[in-house]
């Protein structure tokens, strides 16, 4: 008996040392639950009349829209975040969209403001296509770039 001592020793500091993942070792962080947006947004072509260009924004979409109606819809639940104002008649301008919930942004475009209705007069000018248009957020900053070129709009509803 006194020689299976060392044995069961044995045994029991190799189950230990098996068992051991880390000891007291914190887990991994979980990410932050919002994350950013930051872009340059680069023109090209002639810009539209000053009466088109009431408002002008970056709008990441975790979502295809059909139609303008589901846009205005998730903007009324208080869904979409947007950039500040971009300014008009320039060669390029800088953005920023904070507190972006983590996830997929699938549509994401320089939306125009052009007629006097600002629930329904709305158009995408540019749209964002690196990485296949696609933005993932997951409590980080994502770095884009957009080109919006005046004399090739892009469709609306997207294709």
């Amino acid at each position: 008996m006194v020689r299976l001592v060392p044995v069961y020793l044995y045994l029991i500091t190799l189950l230990f040392l098996a068992g051991c993942d880390g000891g007291l070792e914190p887990p991994p962080p979980e990410p932050d639950p919002v994350g950013v947006i930051l872009g340059t947004v680069t023109y090209s072509g002639e810009w539209p009349p000053q009466n088109e260009l009431r408002e002008l924004l970056f709008v990441p979409l975790k979502f295809y829209p059909s139609d303008f109606t589901e846009v205005l819809s998730e903007f009324l639940k208080g869904n979409l975040k947007s950039s500040e104002r971009l300014q008009f008649y320039v060669e390029s301008d800088t953005f920023i969209v904070s507190e972006l919930e983590n996830g997929l942004y699938v549509y994401n475009i320089i939306a125009n403001q052009y007629g006097p209705q600002p629930l329904a007069d709305w158009r995408p000018l540019g749209v964002y296509d690196e990485n296949d248009g696609l933005i993932f957020i997951e409590g980080d900053t994502v770095q884009i770039s957009i080109h919006v070129d005046f004399d090739n709009l892009p469709p609306f509803p997207p294709e």
